[in-house]
């Protein structure tokens, strides 16, 4: 029997990829106008059309390989077929791959309103990586999903192209973040809860969380307090701003390393924090880095959100269903993250 860790699925669900990564609703994004009309006017292959863009089945397959790859490796065959809410994973992750072909062909469609205009040499290096890609494909996988080179060219223009739009819209967002902003910190927490309780049931919480710091200051072993006194399920919690209650937030970050607080009362109940590091650099680190990108995604779905309410979506119902990924293809043999970034380094996988 094969055992699945369901918050390591849930963590990695969405991770199609880069800035087109961060998956909405677009085809009801774009019903808001025209809407989604659910067609039988496309072909068998085609799995929807947004104005003149229309999305193939073997443009699917290419990320439906990597995804299958990547998720078989890590948790077997079997993991389709874990429950995610009242869905299989594989019907979650087929729902999430037409969002995410929704949205970049979207992109596609908003380069040319943005003028995006490729180089010659850009084209060529698409052209080379598309060929590369296919070529690594085995005989089974290409005849089990009918990907051929004007597919691959057809995919990696588009993320390509998905991505300098993305440059494009954002070139004039400040990359500067304070410390101050990105820090990250590290404390420990005793959390006694309120919950439910009466007014004079709060105060004796209250006592005793006041007890509880008293015996902090005077000496007494955080960890063995925590392990005998905290209600909560995390003991030790890394911080970033805008992630806890506003009292516990402002209260923790106010601490140096190895101070403990006053008694901190939120909506949940009392806490006695220590700080264990008041500043992990390399955390802190990659928090800006994050930061600079979530202030870019909000400045391109301004453009974003915008353009979609134009757009009328016409959607190949049967068609997606018949996108299984318990489907045996064979052995891929080519990855198109990994040859994307062989030719184009514009981005982190």
């Amino acid at each position: 029997m094969e055992v699945f860790d369901v918050r390591k699925i849930g963590k990695r669900a969405a991770a199609l990829g880069m800035i087109l990564c961060m998956l909405l609703p677009v085809l009801g994004g774009c019903g808001k106008k025209g809407g989604i009309r659910f067609t039988a006017g496309l072909k068998d292959t085609e799995l929807f059309r947004l104005e003149e863009e229309i999305c193939e089945r073997p443009e699917a397959m290419i990320f439906m390989l990597s995804q299958k790859t990547k998720y078989e490796h890590e948790y077997g065959s079997g993991i389709w077929e874990v429950m995610i809410g009242d869905k299989t994973f594989g019907e979650y992750m087929r729902d999430n791959l037409q969002d995410f072909l929704a949205k970049m062909k979207c992109m596609v469609l908003m380069a040319e309103k943005y003028e995006v205009v490729l180089t010659d040499e850009e084209n060529v290096r698409i052209s080379q990586a598309a060929e590369t890609y296919v070529n690594g494909l085995s005989d089974q996988v290409r005849k089990a999903t009918s990907i051929d080179k004007t597919a691959a060219e057809t995919v990696f223009h588009d993320y390509y192209i998905s991505n300098r739009l993305m440059e494009k819209l954002t070139a004039d967002v400040s990359t500067e973040i304070s410390e101050d902003e990105a820090r990250v910190i590290r404390v420990q927490q005793i959390f006694l809860g309120t919950e439910g309780l009466s007014g004079t049931e709060k105060e004796v919480k209250r006592t005793e969380a006041q007890n509880i710091r008293t015996q902090a200051e005077a000496g007494a072993d955080f960890s063995v307090l925590g392990k005998n006194e905290n209600e909560a399920e995390e003991f030790e919690l890394e911080l970033c701003r805008g992630e806890a209650e506003p009292q516990f937030e402002e209260a923790a970050f106010a601490l140096s390393s190895g101070q403990i607080s006053e008694v901190v009362e939120t909506a949940y109940g009392f806490h006695v924090i220590k700080c264990i590091n008041n500043y992990d650099e390399a955390k802190t680190a990659e928090n800006k880095e994050a930061l600079v990108r979530k202030h870019k995604e909000d400045r391109f779905y301004e453009y974003y959100d915008a353009f979609v309410k134009t757009i009328v979506a016409e959607y190949n119902e049967k068609a997606w269903k018949r996108l299984d990924y318990r489907e045996d293809f064979g052995t891929p043999g080519s990855d198109f993250y990994e040859v994307y970034y062989q030719y184009f380094n514009d981005g982190q996988q």
